[in-house]
């Protein structure tokens, strides 16, 4: 899949996240062109406002709240937002590169052209949103839900997914493959197009109430 690179053009460095959302919001403005390295700032809170042409690398921002918050030609990189809630927030053109989001909250999320790549999502909440060409890269899923989710041009290369829950999501097309689904929970009635390898088949052949002699 071809996951178009965030446009990072002329960006400035910037040396705390929670000043910058405070002077876009005193002006009335979105935030762009900021380059946020080594922010280590917890409870981080905005919403309704505009991230664009931005780079988040090495920051630390747990517990923090993205609300109805839109990421354009956004690059995450090394940083650890977990339970950090992003609900009704749009990603478009959005990398997270050697992230941690354990815990964090998706929900009701639009991801467009996003790589998740080497990051850990466990027990993260992806429930209810919508993904379009997007890629999870050796990443960590485990222990994530995932229900009610639209999948579009969605792949899943060598990614955990052990004990996640991807119920009441259609996965016609949808390939795991190479990817770890050891004690994952899926809706019967979403299962049919689901591409899986041969061991897969047999544990999952379960869910069906096969028995295999």
């Amino acid at each position: 899949m071809n996951i178009s690179e965030p446009n990072l053009d002329g960006i400035t460095e910037c040396n705390t996240i929670k000043g910058v959302i405070r002077e876009a919001k005193i002006r009335d403005m979105d935030v762009a062109c900021c380059f946020f390295n080594k922010c280590y700032e917890a409870n981080v809170e905005t919403d309704r406002m505009e991230f664009s042409s931005c780079e988040f690398k090495d920051c630390i921002c747990l517990n923090s709240k993205f609300e109805k918050v839109y990421f354009t030609d956004v690059l995450f990189e090394n940083c650890d937002f977990s339970n950090t809630m992003f609900y009704e927030c749009n990603f478009v053109r959005v990398t997270f590169k050697n992230c941690k989001l354990v815990g964090s909250n998706f929900c009701n999320v639009n991801m467009y052209n996003i790589l998740m790549d080497n990051s850990n999502i466990s027990y993260a909440n992806l429930s209810l949103g919508t993904y379009k060409e997007a890629c999870f890269f050796e990443s960590k899923l485990s222990n994530s839900i995932i229900q009610e989710v639209i999948l579009k041009d969605v792949e899943f290369e060598r990614t955990n997914l052990i004990a996640s829950q991807l119920c009441r999501t259609n996965l016609n097309g949808i390939d795991l493959s190479n990817s770890d689904i050891t004690g994952v929970a899926i809706s019967q009635e979403y299962i049919k197009g689901l591409i899986v390898n041969e061991m897969q088949a047999v544990e999952l052949s379960k869910l069906l109430g096969v028995v295999i002699k």
